[in-house]
């Protein structure tokens, strides 16, 4: 029996067949796997050779699109030197590509002073249908970076060849493929900072979630949320918070290592208040 809002400790690959096999599926993938790039998360996952990190992602790929939704997404996010790759997979699987976007920041630091200091990790979003697919854009608008132009009108010719007057969004302007937020480096997010070497900030996750999970007819969240590489918990506590906001999301995630998994469960007990 499959129990939603919880952290499973185990090997993704082989829960995911068990949710094929008893037809469970989700609105939203969101997950970040291990780049390939040698980095200690307790075990090889991050150290393969460019043949098995290929085929790797490929069958998990085809597993994530059995367990979507018919109207899911599937939000990937990788690094730059093998972003390319995964994207030919997602449409060789028949996934549908929505968008690739790229979070950036500006407080990243690099050891390497042999090629330009790197300030962004990319992000692949794919949907399982080329007809209907979730994207809130109001959820996700950003503040207009000058108000000055504002006060010009500005005109335009609609589809009738009609002119009419561009009036701003009072939500704000639409969300670019560019999203902005800092690295969890500095005492400003010791807080919020686990030990774990990729892990995201909240903020960049939390919208995320408001931008592809479905809404129900009063506008709260209302879908199912599968992290497979949960780590230290971050979709999680996200969506926890957001449940704690009136939402009503499922969520689950799955991770293989315990030493991330207990991390994660203190910080869902810590959101929860237990």
């Amino acid at each position: 029996m499959i129990e939603y809002n919880r952290n499973y400790v185990g090997d993704s690959d082989i829960l995911v067949k068990k949710f094929i096999k008893n037809g469970i599926k989700f609105d939203l993938i969101l997950t970040d796997p291990p780049y390939n790039l040698n980095k200690d998360f307790g075990n090889n996952s991050d150290c393969l050779s460019l043949d098995e990190f290929l085929k790797i992602c490929k069958k998990r790929i085809k597993m994530y699109k059995e367990i979507l939704n018919d109207y899911g997404s599937l939000v990937w996010f990788g690094i730059h030197k093998y972003i390319g790759y995964i994207q030919v997979i997602m449409y060789e699987t028949g996934l549908y590509y929505r968008t690739m976007n790229i979070w950036y920041y500006e407080n990243g630091f690099s050891r390497n002073k042999t090629s330009p200091l790197g300030q962004y990790e990319p992000f692949l979003t794919f949907s399982k249908s080329n007809k209907k697919w979730t994207y809130n854009v109001d959820d996700v608008r950003i503040p207009y970076k000058s108000t000055e132009r504002l006060k010009t009108p500005v005109y335009y010719r609609n589809k009738n060849g009609e002119k009419c007057e561009w009036v701003p969004n009072p939500k704000g302007a639409m969300r670019g493929d560019v999203w902005e937020y800092p690295t969890l480096s500095g005492k400003a997010f010791a807080k919020e900072k686990t030990s774990h070497p990729t892990q995201k900030p909240e903020a960049l996750i939390t919208e995320l979630i408001k931008a592809y999970c479905p809404k129900n007819a009063d506008g709260k969240y209302e879908g199912t949320i599968l992290d497979p590489f949960h780590g230290s918990g971050t979709l999680g506590v996200c969506c926890e918070k957001l449940n704690k906001q009136g939402h009503k999301i499922k969520w689950i995630g799955i991770e293989l290592e315990k030493k991330w998994s207990d991390i994660c469960e203190d910080r869902i007990k810590q959101v929860r208040g237990e």
